[in-house]
């Protein structure tokens, strides 16, 4: 760490050197993040970029979503996935209402333990996050190793961010949420500024959930508390944040299905079918972290940050799986028992610095981020297996023991970032030029021929153009983002004992963005190559080596993604989203899944929504329906998934009930019960979609 505070010290000296008087950073203020969003309220105008700031949407190079807390509380979302559900293309590997929540985007996965939280990996809690601490939720397709560096699990389809509360504005709000089955939510939420000046922020919020939902017998509790703190100057920014949550399941969980030892794809069953009754786990997390910015000069601010996390987890929380026998529907399922205890710290150093080198304006960051962590985890699962059916669920099994745990991972993470923000003409054409060097050093105390330590470093290259005055940007972009490469460990490898370096995936990207009025179009087309290593089997190979490993298979995602809002009238709000993608495997030593696609990736996805304010004040009803195309289940393409359409509505209704604002909400999702096949956990394991549920709400603004 003494060469990063060198590192940084020397460049804050050179641009004191460098300084113009006529340039400067903006100026700090009160609010923690900006509240602007589009016509629907659901998408925030403005997402915080770590190492590149705060920045407008059309002042950003990629595509994002940044959804705001009224897409929460309008969805009724109980976690990120219930959020990311808004964009269908945007696949799920987990069911809905599963305790572990991994996604799929452009192609690639984005896995629970890669979720970011307020601009560092590793401080999420473990599983899945509840909105309940949240304030908005910022998705960046695409790899970006950019913004948010390496994820230490090597996902690469995206960044996913969870924003904590903060203060942004005065709040006294009390939640109630219902489902049909009898699942119960309620909570407050309050926000006070004090001082003169409004300088100091203070909001907490706790919930507090209880009840069966997501399938039949399933009985969840859930607890969150979220605590923001700051302390804000037109000079200084300190925030201190922490949070606390816990799961507790009983009874059941949704499944994975998978029938690669059929052959064959049966219809799907009821939504809220229970194979695993006698399921059950748990899951908590604990965050504390304090971060700030500093103006040192008009043209020049430190930043620094320090968090930690400690995770656990223990029961049947993935794995939930059967395998179907036959066409009756036979199947083979067991309990699982697992058991992690995990502790997080991360830490940021940073400067942001404005000069002026003749008419170029130029922001430059610098910016050292680090990563630790320190796993405890079962190195086997207890297991007991036993005979269901999937249209037919029995109530067979038992939970096996508890398993033994030991240290699985001692982690470094430690990265350097560095650009430059250029900006011509009046903000016209606007160019990033950035590098992040990335050192990982892996270390496995219980198995040390996974230890691992190698380092890369990952080149940006950013243009962004606006011809026609702000109402319209174009951009072109180039990113890449990082995943560990492995070790060979079997011994009858010509590469027995090499190291591979970390992979890069590239991304090329180009794009529009065009706002005017209350109307915001997107629209963007990439290309992403991702390496990995394959595994070419010897014959008679005179040295006695049964195989090769080499780093060179590669799948590559292209697509074409268009989203939109506006007001049809000044009643009537739409929103949508097209999206077309092709994934292929292509390259690889195995000739039979060269030129195949993905397992997982529907090639086209739609969603449409409609809300249409009434003639009686503060009345609305909504409705949404999204389409997903047809998906091979496999990767040699031999099974498949039909296409499904489902259709959402909802109704809300502002009020004032004795001086207090008060607003209801009821949504129906999956109005027809549709019987469908979501998507894919891996390959040969269909994903079982949820079935119709009711949702109640109401929200007092005291």
């Amino acid at each position: 760490m003494n060469r990063t505070i060198l590192f940084l010290s020397m460049a804050a000296a050179s641009f004191y050197t460098l300084a113009d008087d006529s340039t400067v950073l903006p100026t700090i203020v009160v609010k923690a993040d900006s509240q602007e969003t589009d016509v629907t309220g659901k998408l925030k105008k403005k997402a915080t970029l770590n190492i590149l700031g705060e920045k407008d949407v059309l002042d950003t190079p990629f595509t994002i979503r940044n959804y705001s807390d009224q897409a929460i509380q309008d969805a009724h979302a109980h976690t990120v996935m219930d959020v990311l559900k808004i964009d269908p293309s945007i696949r799920t590997t987990t069911n809905s209402g599963h305790l572990n929540e991994n996604f799929n985007i452009r192609g690639f996965n984005v896995n629970w333990d890669d979720l970011n939280l307020n601009g560092a990996y590793g401080m999420a809690p473990s599983g899945r996050v509840s909105t309940d601490i949240l304030s908005s939720v910022t998705v960046l397709k695409g790899p970006n190793a950019l913004v948010a560096g390496m994820a230490p699990g090597g996902s690469v389809g995206g960044v996913v961010v969870a924003n904590t509360k903060r203060a942004d504005k005065q709040l006294t709000r009390v939640t109630a949420n219902f489902e049909e089955e009898g699942f119960y939510k309620s909570g407050f939420d309050v926000a006070r500024r004090f001082g003169q000046d409004q300088e100091l922020g203070a909001r907490f919020s706790a919930n507090y959930g209880q009840g069966e939902h997501v399938v039949d017998g399933l009985e969840d509790e859930t607890i969150s508390a979220v605590l923001g703190l700051d302390w804000t100057t037109d000079k200084a920014k300190i925030n201190f944040d922490a949070y606390s949550t816990k799961d507790n399941r009983e009874g059941g969980s949704p499944a994975m299905v998978s029938f690669a030892t059929l052959g064959k794809v049966l219809d799907a069953p009821d939504g809220r079918s229970n194979y695993l009754p006698n399921l059950w786990g748990k899951q908590s997390a604990n965050y504390v972290g304090l971060s700030g910015e500093y103006k040192l000069h008009d043209n020049l601010k430190v930043i620094a940050g320090v968090a930690t996390a400690e995770q656990k987890y223990q029961g049947h929380l993935f794995g939930t799986r059967l395998v179907v026998t036959d066409e009756a529907g036979k199947a083979n399922s067991q309990y699982y028992h697992v058991k992690m205890n995990q502790r997080n710290t991360a830490a940021n150093l940073g400067l942001e610095g404005a000069f002026n080198t003749g008419s170029i304006e130029h922001v430059v960051g610098l910016r050292a981020d680090y990563l630790h962590r320190d796993t405890d985890m079962h190195s086997k699962a207890g297991e007991t297996k036993f005979v269901t059916n999937l249209y037919n669920p029995t109530d067979l099994g038992f939970m096996p023991a508890e398993p033994s745990i030991s240290q699985t991972a001692d982690n470094d993470y430690m990265s350097y970032s560095l650009t430059d923000q250029i900006s011509i003409l009046d903000d016209k054409l606007q160019l990033i030029l950035g590098a992040r060097y990335q050192d990982i050093d892996i270390k496995n105390p219980t198995n040390s021929k996974n230890n691992y330590s190698a380092d890369k470093i990952s080149p940006s290259l950013v243009i962004v153009v606006k011809p026609w005055g702000e109402d319209i940007s174009l951009y072109t972009s180039y990113v890449e983002g990082l995943s560990q490469g492995s070790t060979v460990t079997v011994n009858g490898d010509v590469n027995f004992g090499k190291t591979f370096a970390p992979f890069q995936t590239k991304q090329y990207e180009v794009g529009a963005k065009y706002q005017h009025g209350s109307w915001l179009h997107t629209l963007a087309a990439y290309q992403i190559e991702k390496p990995s290593t394959m595994v070419e089997q010897l014959k008679d190979n005179p040295e006695g080596f049964t195989q090769i490993t080499t780093d060179g298979a590669e799948t590559t995602s292209k697509g074409i993604e268009y989203g939109f809002s506006g007001n049809m009238t000044e009643d009537v709000i739409i929103w949508g989203n097209l999206a077309y993608i092709d994934v292929e495997y292509t390259k690889n030593t195995n000739v039979q899944l060269v030129g195949k696609t993905v397992e997982g990736q529907p090639e086209f996805t739609a969603g449409l929504g409609i809300e249409y304010k009434l003639p009686m004040d503060g009345l609305s009803i909504n409705a949404r329906g999204n389409y997903v195309d047809s998906q091979y289940l496999n990767n040699t393409n031999t099974l498949e998934l039909p296409d499904y359409t489902l259709l959402d509505i909802g109704a809300k209704y502002t009020t004032n009930l004795g001086g207090v604002e008060t607003t209801f909400r009821a949504n129906v999702d999956n109005v027809t019960d549709e019987k469908y096949w979501a998507g894919v956990f891996n390959s040969g394991f269909a994903t079982l979609g949820a079935g119709r549920t009711y949702k109640l709400g109401v929200t007092f603004y005291f």
